[in-house]
């Protein structure tokens, strides 16, 4: 585990900067976004998890952590309060110009830490761009998505049915109460089981298509964050991060040459 005062980029001098580019190679970017989480939680949920397993991971494996988004997409979270939404296209724009200056400044694997649902519509955009016109090879970097929730076995450690545990409930409570504890209410929620988040499928069935998510969870969260914990949060964080950790361990191995 690593002692070094900090792994942020926006908080190392320069000379900092640079010496850590001549121990490592990986940048992470936290992706979040500013929206509706329910009553309980602050509209900057998904940063904040994004940016605190973004420590978690640097301290495991070192890397540089770029400053976390909180802009995105959310052109279907518009109809909530709180809400910031950003075109698609700025999006890519910022992520190409970051990725290029991360590698300018020496970090050739680029993490995009996703923890925001939606935003790999445009990450994977800016993937195929660079493909396309052969930016990766001929800047010399690379570029990868990481989607932290899939890794940290929370069927494990949550109470939620697996149907609860989305937008805003017990999942998302519970690593918020743990990151920044300060940030959440749940005093804010009506009592079970009124209080329960809905979730409502779309009408057109074996398709894919955009709505206003309003009308699929009308409450702003989804399930019983009622049963989140800080405890529960703290487990989910540690075993993401160290299951994240071995990822990052084989990025640095990763050979761009092999694949090409």
């Amino acid at each position: 585990m690593s002692t070094r005062r900090t792994y942020k980029w926006h908080e190392m001098s320069g000379p900092e900067v640079a010496a850590l580019a001549k121990e490592t190679e990986v940048a992470i970017l936290p992706i979040g976004g500013v929206e509706m989480h329910g009553p309980h939680l602050p509209t900057g949920t998904d940063s904040i998890q994004a940016e605190g397993m973004a420590e978690l991971i640097a301290e495991r494996e070192p890397a540089i952590i770029l400053p976390t988004s909180y802009l995105n997409i959310n052109d279907e979270m518009v109809r909530y309060p709180g809400t910031i939404a950003i075109s698609p296209e700025l999006m890519a724009q910022l992520y190409e110009e970051l990725c290029l200056e991360a590698a300018r400044n020496g970090f050739t694997k680029i993490i995009f830490l996703i923890a925001h649902g939606g935003s790999e519509d445009v990450t994977r955009f800016v993937h195929h761009s660079f493909l396309h016109r052969r930016i990766g090879d001929q800047l010399g970097f690379s570029v990868f998505d990481l989607w932290f929730y899939s890794l940290m076995q929370s069927d494990e450690v949550l109470e939620s049915l697996p149907e609860q545990l989305g937008h805003g409930g017990e999942k998302e409570a519970s690593l918020v109460m743990h990151f920044r504890p300060e940030l959440v209410d749940l005093d804010q929620l009506e009592p079970l089981p009124e209080g329960e988040g809905p979730y409502y499928p779309k009408t057109v069935e074996h398709t894919w298509y955009t709505i206003d998510w309003i009308r699929q969870v009308p409450m702003g969260y989804v399930g019983i964050p009622h049963i989140s914990t800080a405890e529960k949060g703290a487990r989910m964080a540690e075993v993401g991060a160290d299951a994240c950790a071995e990822v990052v361990r084989q990025i640095k191995q990763y050979d761009p040459d092999r694949d090409r």
